[in-house]
């Protein structure tokens, strides 16, 4: 569908009257100018980058006896308008991100859609990302030796996923705790070779703890490769921070079997950050190191740091200046790496 059409119907559908009767719209835009010095590409250059933008729209129906519909609907928004500098190009609106319809009571939430899985939200609830979707996201969006991928994220080493298909459940808050669970159909046709016909070929659980200034989670996720040898990567991560007076720190660690579903290849990585806020201010800084252990022979091991300043002009809107350093290394190769990214960026959440 015409990425112009998708826009004007959800503005049109808002407007409508008696549409979306408890929908509320919100969004939140983030750009950045980067400056990117990158070894692997040669590159030295300038980009105007959107990171992470999207607008969207939710809401709930009462239902009666404490039970509610709830729904959503969110859609990537590139402010920089693409990836280089077409005048005429068109790629505002791009991929839905969480889009799910579910129910919700004292029991809990039942999701069904497009959302970030079960681990991925115990993830978000460790409180280990201090300038997230910035030079400083601790995510990566690659594999550790594809090194074209390191601009967005120079020192990124951990993994969370968003999934298509997603029947989700998430408790409600226990006395600070809170638990999630997530299973996802395959959807492959039983013609042929085709190993994930199930409702439940990936799974993903995870925990949170949130109270007395203490953030804590363990997730866990296994992803079946189905037909490409039928191989189990199997992810599991656990983070912590702690914030007092002005200070936060905190540290995540990530262990992962059959990397990128590759048989017996293993993979390390953890993370330390530290922020300090004071008035409308925040200094943030960020270590990360990663190992990937091949099973045919040989590592690739990053290792990156990064530091941030923030002014918060209110609660809405904020801008900042990051600087991130990450490194591969590929003992006994010539793919070694060094990215460099200077960053000035803008955030806005309405």
């Amino acid at each position: 569908m015409n990425k112009k059409v998708i826009a004007v119907a959800i503005a049109a559908a808002i407007a409508a009257p008696g549409a979306f009767a408890q929908a509320t719209m919100y969004g939140r835009f983030h750009a950045s100018v980067d400056a990117i010095d990158n070894e692997s590409n040669n590159r030295d250059n300038y980009e105007l980058t959107s990171r992470s933008s999207r607008v969207g729209i939710k809401g709930s129906e009462d239902l009666g006896n404490g039970l509610k519909a709830i729904y959503q609907l969110e859609l990537a928004v590139n402010v920089d308008g693409g990836d280089n500098d077409q005048v005429g190009s068109d790629s505002g609106v791009s991929t839905p991100r969480n889009t799910f319809i579910g129910l919700a009571s004292d029991w809990g939430t039942l999701i069904l859609g497009r959302h970030d899985t079960a681990a991925k939200v115990a993830y978000l609830g460790a409180g280990t990302e201090v300038l997230s979707h910035s030079v400083l996201d601790l995510n990566t969006n690659r594999s550790v030796v594809d090194q074209s991928q390191r601009l967005e994220n120079p020192i990124g080493v951990l993994h969370h996923f968003r999934a298509n298909n997603q029947i989700m459940y998430v408790s409600p808050d226990f006395g600070g705790f809170t638990f999630a669970g997530s299973i996802i159909p395959g959807e492959d046709s039983e013609i042929g070779d085709d190993d994930r016909d199930g409702i439940a070929d990936h799974w993903t659980v995870g925990g949170i703890y949130n109270g007395y200034g203490l953030k804590a989670s363990v997730g866990y996720a296994e992803y079946n490769s189905g037909n490409a040898g039928d191989i189990d990567q199997e992810v599991l991560q656990a983070g912590a921070s702690y914030t007092f007076s002005g200070f936060t720190v905190g540290g995540h660690y990530e262990t992962t079997d059959n990397r990128d579903f590759v048989n017996g290849d293993d993979y390390d990585a953890w993370a330390v950050v530290g922020k300090y806020a004071f008035g409308n201010n925040a200094i943030s800084a960020v270590y990360t190191d990663s190992e990937l252990d091949f099973d045919a022979g040989g590592e690739s091991e990053t290792d990156g740091w990064g530091v941030a300043a923030e002014h918060n002009f209110s609660k809405r809107t904020k801008v900042y200046a990051a600087y991130a350093d990450g490194e591969v290394d590929n003992p006994g190769s010539a793919n070694d790496d060094d990215n460099d990214v200077f960053s000035l960026g803008m955030i806005h959440k309405f």
